[in-house]
């Protein structure tokens, strides 16, 4: 009589010998890799498909986070598995932008007036780091923007060198021929040019109203000094920026 030979997978064989071997199979199995990604407040979309490469959450071989999420991509902590699909760490990143953001918006807010104030707030967020100044900021903003006044923002010019350290900003950058060039064109960007965190956000919902309408950053102290006339900020210019 010829015997029968039949290889059993591991999986039956498992199955056979009752449930606590499966937990023990399934226990041992090694977890899949995840990588913990801190998103830093102001990080463009460049910035932040660059730290998903390098902390193999994206694969070279895998399309970036597009530019039309600009804005939309909260800093933040967050932990993904490595690699992750794209549609994945869209997800993600959506899912945490609703929760920690559009739950602090006005209620049937439109999505042209979200945009705005994320604009507005990645623009903040990169010119000034002080909470009460960015509050004084976004009134000189509000007022240079319904007087047709350029904004003329170092930050946009930033956003179009994607260097870490764009300063000091040429004469050549302001003759830039771009919508991001807030020197040479009146009126916001196109869309943001980062990505903002609450207290600039907050900072564009709850301006400080005051009489100013021009400013600069001191390079020796970070601080902001603010100007009321164009003469103040001219002499300021030359007390704080030509040492």
């Amino acid at each position: 009589m010829r015997r029968l030979s039949i290889v059993a997978s591991p999986l039956i064989i498992l199955g056979i010998l009752g449930s606590s071997a499966l937990l023990g199979y399934a226990l041992t199995r090694p977890p899949a890799p995840k990588a913990v990604v801190v998103i830093p407040e102001g990080a463009t979309v460049y910035d932040i498909n660059k730290i998903l490469r390098e902390k193999g959450v994206l694969t070279e071989e895998q399309e970036s986070l597009p530019e039309s999420l600009e804005g939309y991509l909260f800093p933040d902590t967050y932990e993904f598995f490595v690699p992750s699909g794209l549609e994945t760490v869209e997800s993600k990143f959506e899912e945490n932008f609703n929760r920690k953001v559009r739950t602090v918006m006005p209620e049937r807010l439109r999505e042209e007036d979200l945009k705005e104030i994320l604009t507005k707030a990645s623009l903040v967020e990169k010119e000034v780091p002080e909470s009460a100044e960015r509050r004084v900021v976004v009134d000189i903003m509000m007022k240079r923007l319904k007087n047709n006044v350029p904004l003329q923002m170092d930050a946009s010019i930033c956003y179009l060198k994607k260097e870490s350290s764009c300063l000091p900003i040429t004469r050549s950058d302001k003759d830039t021929d771009s919508p991001f060039n807030t020197y040479r064109y009146r009126g916001l960007p196109p869309h943001p040019i980062g990505n903002p965190g609450v207290d600039a956000i907050f900072a564009v919902m709850n301006p400080t109203e005051t009489p100013y309408w021009f400013y600069l950053s001191d390079p020796e102290t970070k601080k902001t000094v603010f100007s009321k006339t164009l003469d103040e900020h001219n002499n300021n210019i030359v007390k704080y920026l030509s040492k």
